[in-house]
């Protein structure tokens, strides 16, 4: 047996052949390939942005409930407006007939005295919210 093949006795190292690296610690069969490193590079980056992916859907269904963000309308003396769920960004839906006697509903506002009227066609709902009646005496 020529001195190449020659197997290194119990406790040595082999000549010329750097320490690997594997999985779970020092392996005796040398170190990671560049093909290797890459992978385990490219399995960590899908790793962290599964992660943060389902992070965010926590955050956003979790937090929130599975329907969303709700808006409530507070009718300020009216007949009574059903509460809604709204996903993140969306807008809510005007609620109808709402009435009461002696006035006209001019609209809804974030604050109860009337100022900045919510526009349900462009105004999207960002957090939970009250909507105030707006009303003009006839």
């Amino acid at each position: 047996m020529s001195d190449e093949r020659k197997r290194p006795s119990a406790g040595e190292e082999k000549p010329d052949q750097p320490r690997r690296y594997g999985l779970f610690g020092v392996s005796s069969t040398g170190g990671m390939q560049e093909n290797q490193r890459k992978s385990m590079a490219r399995w960590a980056t899908a790793f962290v942005v599964a992660m943060a992916a389902a992070f965010l859907v926590l955050v956003v269904t979790g937090s929130t409930g599975a329907a969303g963000l709700t808006v409530t309308f507070d009718s300020q003396g009216g007949s009574e407006a059903a509460s809604q769920s709204v996903l993140y960004g969306d807008t809510a839906e005007e609620p109808e007939d709402v009435v009461r006697v002696g006035y006209t509903l001019e609209g809804w506002s974030l604050i109860p005295d009337g100022e900045d009227l919510w526009d349900f066609s462009s105004d999207a709902v960002e957090e939970n919210l009250t909507l105030y009646a707006v009303w003009e005496a006839q």
